[in-house]
């Protein structure tokens, strides 16, 4: 394998990206070449042996890369990677929950007592699981089947109130009934499900229509993915940026 180049000490390789990815990078300051995404043991192999400090990896391959580096408890849990450090070895993070985690923490929205109710599939469950720890009184967690959603409640803080439903679950509306803030992490949102005196956090991006028809309040977190990449950054290369700073570049690497 080639990557065409030898980078320097506190290079990043962007994995899966698209060729523009590494042009934002660089523009922004860093040092960042696009690699091969296949085969990924001999992938992460050659970055390890150029020199690359770490790699970012595109959500396409989070899932298939755990299984090739020494992951994190937060990467461990969700059976992901999103970023992979080279130094002393290959360490990957997830770091999406802890960065949705601390934007939910300053925003605007009082968790401490409320009942949330997660939406999604078995893997993108993992990246909501971590709001459990905000002081929520009950937890409700909805995956595609009650087998898949009694699995990811297992991870909730114990003394917690926790449910787990099925999407089809008749028992589902009645629920959310009596539910303060609703977070889709993948997946459609159930007809019917959402009310006025809802909050919803959307992190599909898909259904913000749908939830002002209803009259329901959307929690904003205009600053997630430049907290996910300020996250991201540091793992793979140690280097620490303000997300405020990262905004533009975040839209860039999401295209």
């Amino acid at each position: 394998m080639s990557l065409l180049a030898t980078p320097g000490e506190s290079a990043l390789a962007l994995i899966g990206y698209p060729p523009g990815a590494a042009r934002a990078l660089r523009e922004f300051g860093l040092v960042a070449l696009g690699v091969p995404a296949t085969p990924l043991p001999e992938v992460f192999s050659a970055c390890q042996t150029l020199g690359f400090a770490g790699a970012l990896l595109h959500p396409g391959v989070q899932e298939s890369a755990a299984a090739h580096v020494q992951l994190d408890p937060d990467a461990r849990r969700a059976g992901l990677t999103d970023a992979v450090s080279f130094a002393g070895g290959m360490h990957g993070t997830y770091a999406a929950p802890e960065a949705l985690l601390g934007a939910v923490q300053e925003s605007s929205y009082a968790a401490r007592g409320a009942h949330a109710v997660l939406i999604g599939s078995a893997a993108d469950l993992r990246l909501g699981l971590g709001l459990s720890r905000l002081g929520f009184k009950a937890v409700t967690v909805v995956a595609d089947s009650r087998r898949d959603a009694e699995a990811m409640s297992r991870d909730l803080p114990a003394g917690l109130a926790a449910f787990a439903l099925a999407r089809s679950d008749a028992a589902l509306p009645g629920l959310a009934e009596r539910a303060d803030l609703l977070v889709l992490t993948g997946g459609p949102l159930p007809a019917g499900l959402v009310q006025p005196y809802h909050t919803v956090l959307d992190l599909t991006g898909k259904v913000g229509r749908e939830v002002e028809r209803v009259g329901a309040a959307l929690l904003a977190l205009p600053d997630f993915p430049a907290r996910v990449l300020a996250r991201q950054i540091e793992h793979a290369s140690g280097q620490r940026f303000r997300t405020d700073l990262l905004t533009d570049l975040a839209g860039a690497l999401a295209q």
